[in-house]
């Protein structure tokens, strides 16, 4: 006799359960909703996992935030160019115009990053003595490192180098005294009552 998941799956697999998601006037995405891992409410937002065309995909408030088909594509363009640039524009110019790189960055500070990938990649760079994040939605981030935990999960979370703070990531830097080398932000769109509206 089949376990109740497998009856589950089976009935499932008769239905056609969708995916749509408005993504601007006149676009639409529509594509087959193969699993649903996590839905739920936070004090901010709506969390879903769920498993599409592009694979294991994180949603919030109805909108694609990453997909494991492609979250690389935004997590490095979003952490690795602004490192590098970093080192490169605290170097000096010569009086030739030869630009000497300066030293690497040694602190981050991401706002937001609930997915916990952008932590990855900035933990990637060996010259990084601390990263400080601040996601203000816990519920995120403890669905991202159950369902998710190849983006980065517990191992990033619980990384020597990284603090992670459930909090404001503007309040944060509104009241802190310190200075980071590069200020990361990976959050939600400002969406109608969503957290990145603030």
């Amino acid at each position: 006799m089949a376990d109740h998941d497998e009856i589950i799956d089976k009935e499932r697999s008769k239905s056609a359960f969708k995916y749509v998601e408005d993504v601007a006037p006149g676009l639409r995405l529509e594509m087959d909703l193969d699993k649903i891992h996590h839905t739920s409410i936070s004090d901010f937002q709506e969390v879903q996992v769920i498993d599409s065309y592009f694979g294991k995909t994180l949603v919030t408030d109805g909108k694609t935030q990453s997909t494991a088909h492609d979250e690389f594509v935004y997590h490095e363009s979003l952490v690795h160019p602004p490192l590098f640039w970093s080192a490169l524009l605290s170097g000096t110019t010569e009086s030739d115009g030869t630009r000497i790189p300066g030293s690497a960055p040694k602190s981050v500070f991401i706002g937001g990053g609930g997915e916990l990938a952008t932590a990855r990649e900035v933990l990637k760079h060996n010259s990084i003595e601390r990263l400080v994040m601040v996601d203000i939605d816990p519920k995120v981030l403890e669905v991202c490192k159950k369902y998710m935990p190849e983006w980065g999960g517990e191992a990033v979370a619980s990384h020597p180098k990284m603090e992670l703070i459930v909090g404001d990531a503007h309040k944060y830097l509104m009241e802190t005294e310190e200075k980071f080398d590069v200020i990361i932000m990976d959050i939600s769109d400002p969406i109608e009552a969503g957290p990145g509206i603030a």
